[in-house]
């Protein structure tokens, strides 16, 4: 499983980011079956009777879209059991071709899942923290959702997070140029979007730079002009 901490981890920082999506009180239970359940704000994340048996009727109210597509976007992760389902029923449908994304607010869940359950796994991917502007600067993330994964919502997460969940669903990058150029890592790109202005952001640059010219002679306003054909929906 290969995971991303977006959250800066010492204990002040721990804090605010407690504080910030509004979790006042946390802690771990055990279900009638022995397996652990987070409880964040006296909200129980899983059954306190059988997280599996739970899990599983969550995941087959989505069973049709999993047999149609191999990425899911997961939001929510709690400990992993609805989690754990998907993979299963991707493996039935799909045998190792599959990837599966999950959005995870709250750091501590993440992490007491990881010290309490959650297994290596090539084809999982976990993104928790509340920083959605550095969740969404991962090339990886922004790549996965252009191919438009199934969507398969945690309920009891995602009723806990809903302002989080739907900032992330409704997520508008921002278009400064200052804040773009920070992700660009090719130097003629960097170069060529460059600008003094701290304002400045990227549909002025486009419309000033690129739309106003009367012929294109650089490769790059060819491929900024694609890319305003595209984010308009032309093609």
């Amino acid at each position: 499983m290969r995971t991303l901490n977006s959250s800066v981890i010492n204990e002040n920082e721990k804090a605010l980011h407690m504080k910030s999506i509004n979790v006042n009180s946390y802690e771990v239970k055990t279900s009638k079956n022995n397996l652990k359940v987070p409880v964040v704000n006296d909200v129980h994340l899983h059954s306190m009777y059988n997280p599996a048996k739970e899990a599983q009727a969550i995941v087959s109210k989505h069973d049709s879209v999993l047999q149609s597509k191999n990425t899911v976007l997961v939001l929510g992760l709690g400990f992993a059991y609805h989690v754990y389902e998907i993979c299963r029923k991707l493996e039935s449908y799909h045998g190792n071709d599959y990837k599966v994304v999950v959005i995870e607010p709250n750091e501590q869940v993440y992490r007491d899942c990881v010290s309490n359950h959650l297994f290596p796994n090539k084809n999982i991917e976990v993104y928790s923290g509340e920083n959605l502007q550095a969740i969404y600067s991962e090339i990886n993330l922004v790549k996965f959702l252009i191919e438009k994964p199934a969507v398969v919502s945690h309920p009891a997460s995602f009723g806990l997070y809903q302002a989080y969940f739907k900032s992330f669903l409704e997520f508008t990058a921002n278009k400064e140029l200052s804040s773009i150029t920070k992700f660009v890592s090719n130097r003629e790109l960097k170069s060529y979007l460059y600008s003094d202005n701290e304002s400045a952001n990227l549909d002025d640059f486009i419309h000033n730079n690129v739309l106003a010219k009367e012929s294109f002679n650089n490769k790059l306003d060819h491929m900024l002009l694609a890319f305003t054909h595209l984010s308009n929906g032309d093609f």
